[in-house]
């Protein structure tokens, strides 16, 4: 997948918990959400702009999600107990799932592409491929950048309409 197609993947599949963040917590906490969601979206593709790092190498691994996942755990909790007045443990849990699923959505946004990627490595060189698109495909890209855009948006005043 390219940039617009992993953007609206994650926003497609962030915006469900909008609603569910909002009405269980604030909707600026969903609002946060939306941003690491989207935030690790095109995050892997930094190895493209890195020479020392083959593209959709270590960047494009679960290693790298929970790495990202943590650190956007402890950007949460910073975050949060400026902004929200959340709990340090809460705020890192939510941080760190958020972050660690928006990573593992451009892996599985790439696993759908001829390329593949090596999830596990350096520990295993297992590469998963399922062949269904080329990452070029610009009616995938921009079909998932339409429906992933409007379903946050639509979310995003579903929960701003209906505060707790």
């Amino acid at each position: 997948m390219y940039r617009d197609g992993h953007a609206g993947f994650n926003a497609l599949l962030y915006a469900p918990f909008v609603p569910l963040v909002s009405a269980s917590y604030s909707l600026e906490l969903a609002l946060w959400g939306a941003v690491l969601a989207l935030a690790a979206a095109n995050l892997p593709d930094i190895d493209q702009n890195v020479e020392r790092i083959d593209h959709r190498g270590p960047t494009h691994t679960v290693w790298f999600a929970l790495l990202f996942g943590s650190v956007a755990g402890i950007g949460t909790v910073l975050v949060a107990h400026s902004s929200f007045g959340a709990d340090g443990g809460f705020g890192f849990g939510f941080g760190f799932v958020v972050g660690t699923c928006g990573i593992l959505a451009h892996l599985a946004g790439d696993i759908v592409t001829p390329m593949g990627i090596s999830p596990f490595a350096p520990v295993s060189r297992v590469h998963v491929t399922l062949e269904w698109f080329k990452s070029k495909n610009g009616r995938i890209n921009r079909a998932f950048l339409l429906a992933g855009s409007a379903a946050l948006v639509a979310s995003l005043l579903l929960a701003a309409a209906h505060p707790v």
